[in-house]
């Protein structure tokens, strides 16, 4: 058992049968089941949703997902002796999704059609959950602050514990009333929107890529004595672009239709997303198949999940256009998947999002110590193209789409 954890250990009511180094965590073996304690390097506010978005989770069955325990004193984050901050989840048997093996992929997705479902269900009442906690906690923070007020507290002190600005903190003490006191406080602490409903969400995707994508060739036609990715980048990316666009108008005209046509797929699919579903993220186990780290889960269309995890099945198996019906048909056991559907997933996959992450990544980083890596992602995208395009010939084919 580590030493340098211990007084983190004991800040959680459990005993330790045993432990070992994770990927950048420690898995521990309990007398409750297996755990695991990772540090903490988030947004709080992002970990109290994940809290509650778990809780209703498992409230309604949903129970193959890595839960947050509290601490002895209630808390999310326990800290050690040099006030880093960890949080401890349940943790499974079994191994990370093997994108080669059939057998793994169609589990994968199966679990994610199941943890659709509920995501579904639970869409309205996470929203109700979290205002209700966003409640207490302020008025708990009100209750901390009067007290404080109360034993002669600085005011300068209090703004800055409570990332709220002296102005408001005085309005406060002169208005001096709990209903107003709450509103101008709440009004200095904003909480984060993951909401994407407006749009698609994908369609302002797309057009900030683009974007993006443009500023990237500017910048690199500026650039005097340019290396291998720059010459390659500029070389290949009229091609790449243009894919970009034509996908972005496609969206576009697929928004416009289900306005007209009652939102469509959009209110069939809406619900509480993963937002990183990939291989890493999902445990195959011979009693369960278990979803882990949803730091990055969002209201929306839950197609997007379905696509992500496809999208990298694909690039590890040549574009199988036989596998990737493979998981739709996986996926359909628990979600039907109509003719609008289709269409949005094959914009998804036509969309050089690859392209973009490439070049956004390097736009990014520090220019004179550009890793050989860029160049070497920036070849296999290009490589992968053709097999790319062939795949959404036959899906388009298949599917009867844009004729």
């Amino acid at each position: 058992m580590s030493e340098k954890l211990a007084e983190v250990y004991e800040q959680y009511d459990m005993e330790i049968l045993s432990s070992k180094k994770g990927r950048g965590s420690t898995i521990l073996t309990t007398s409750n089941g297996l755990r695991i304690l990772e540090p903490f390097r988030g947004n709080i506010t992002r970990l109290e949703q994940e809290y509650i978005l778990k809780q209703l989770l498992s409230k309604h069955g949903c129970t193959n997902i890595d839960s947050i325990f509290l601490n002895k004193d209630e808390q999310l984050l326990s800290y050690d002796k040099y006030r880093q901050p960890f949080v401890l989840k349940l943790h499974f048997q079994g191994e990370e999704c093997d994108m080669h093996k059939e057998e793994d992929v169609i589990k994968a997705v199966k679990t994610l059609a199941q943890f659709h479902i509920y995501g579904r269900e639970i869409i309205k009442e996470f929203h109700e959950g979290w205002n209700i906690h966003l409640q207490e906690k302020e008025e708990h923070r009100i209750e901390e602050i009067r007290q404080a007020m109360d034993n002669g507290e600085d005011l300068e002190k209090l703004a800055s514990l409570y990332e709220i600005s002296e102005e408001a903190l005085n309005k406060v003490l002169s208005i001096n009333t709990e209903e107003n006191m709450k509103e101008e406080i709440i009004s200095h602490n904003k909480t984060l929107d993951y909401d994407t409903k407006k749009s698609h969400g994908i369609e302002n995707v797309f057009e900030r890529h683009n974007m993006e994508m443009k500023k990237i060739q500017k910048y690199i036609s500026r650039v005097k004595r340019k290396n291998e990715f720059e010459k390659t980048y500029l070389r290949v990316y009229d091609g790449f672009y243009d894919k970009g666009v034509k996908c972005l108008k496609m969206i576009s005209d697929m928004s416009d239709e289900l306005i007209c046509n009652d939102g469509g797929f959009m209110n069939l699919h809406y619900g509480i997303c993963h937002g990183s579903y990939n291989q890493h993220n999902v445990i195959i186990g011979e009693n369960v198949n278990a979803i882990v780290h949803f730091e990055r889960f969002s209201k929306g269309n839950q197609l997007n999940d379905l696509y992500q995890f496809a999208r990298k099945v694909m690039e590890k198996n040549h574009f199988d256009y036989e596998l990737l019906q493979v998981m739709f048909e996986a996926y359909k056991e628990y979600i039907p998947l109509n003719g609008e559907d289709y269409r949005y997933m094959y914009v998804l996959f036509a969309y050089p999002e690859k392209f973009w992450k490439i070049a956004n990544s390097y736009y990014n980083t520090n220019k004179a110590f550009l890793s050989p890596k860029y160049m070497e992602k920036l070849d296999t995208v290009i490589l992968q193209e053709e097999e790319k395009q062939a795949l959404l010939n036959t899906y388009r084919e298949k599917n009867h789409l844009f004729n």
